[in-house]
Formats: structure tokens, C-alpha cells, sequence
């Protein structure tokens, strides 16, 4: 095995160090955006299908449809790859009244060094319901 890889003791599969720092966190095409005041409902497909979009609710001010966005869905920890008991595990919550199902990405909760904070991160590659990729996309 290359460093940074694991083999499962559950499964026996060789894993990389990404496969458990950016579980739960899924690349997502944004299908949708509805302004309700200061925050924005999105429908973001991450892998699930026409009609099975995730339901994200953001303060993020410059969200569009059709971006590419990395998102936290349930289950994930933020920071991604921080300690499970001082870090935020995504669940379902209501924001402003309205169920989110996730959260829209930004660098420093993805672990990556450059970008700023509530910037929502947009990428140009990547497989939508994919893990995002372990370090921010240069252009």
C-alpha cells in the first residue's frame, strides 16, 4: 500500500485517507435557487436522479444553477477530517423555518489552504455524487 492508504478491516478494500476525510461530502450540481430574504433554497443533485435533488438551505450570497458545489450531506463531519467530538456533524435541521439537508461548501470546511470563508466553492470538474478532490483546483 502508498502512504496515505488504508485497508479496511470491515470490508479488506484498500482505502485512501480522502475516502474518510470527505465521507459524506458529495460534488452537486445546483438545479435550482429560490431567494427567501437573506438566505437561498437550493435543489442540488448530488447523484440521486431527476426529482431527487437535496434540499439546501444557504446564506451563501452568490449561488447559481448549473454550478458545480461540493456539499456536506448528512453524516458529514466539518472541518472535513476534523475530530468527530469537537467538529459539527451535518444532520437535518430547519433554517428559517425551511428543512436543509446539508451544507454548501466553502474552502476552510473542506480543509483546503487558500480560498476564503463563506465563499461557496464552485468547481469545473468532477463527478456530480463523487468526493470532491483533497486540495483546491488551481486554474
Amino acid at each position: 500500500m502508498d502512504e496515505g492508504e488504508f485497508m479496511c478491516d470491515d470490508c479488506g478494500k484498500e482505502l485512501k485517507e480522502a475516502d474518510f476525510k470527505y465521507a459524506n461530502y458529495k460534488i452537486g450540481i445546483v438545479k435550482s435557487v429560490e431567494d427567501k430574504g437573506k438566505l437561498k433554497v437550493c435543489k442540488v443533485d448530488v447523484g440521486g436522479g431527476e426529482g431527487k435533488e437535496l434540499q439546501v438551505v444557504t446564506n451563501a450570497k452568490h449561488v447559481a444553477v448549473d454550478e458545480k458545489v461540493v456539499v456536506a450531506t448528512e453524516g458529514a463531519i466539518v472541518p472535513a477530517g476534523g475530530d468527530p467530538d469537537s467538529a459539527t456533524v451535518v444532520a437535518k435541521t430547519n433554517v428559517g423555518g425551511t428543512p436543509s439537508f446539508g451544507m454548501l461548501c466553502d474552502c476552510p470546511m473542506l480543509g483546503w489552504t487558500g480560498g476564503a470563508a463563506g465563499i461557496t466553492v464552485k468547481l469545473e470538474e468532477g463527478e456530480v455524487g463523487g468526493a470532491p478532490p483533497s486540495e483546491r483546483p488551481r486554474k
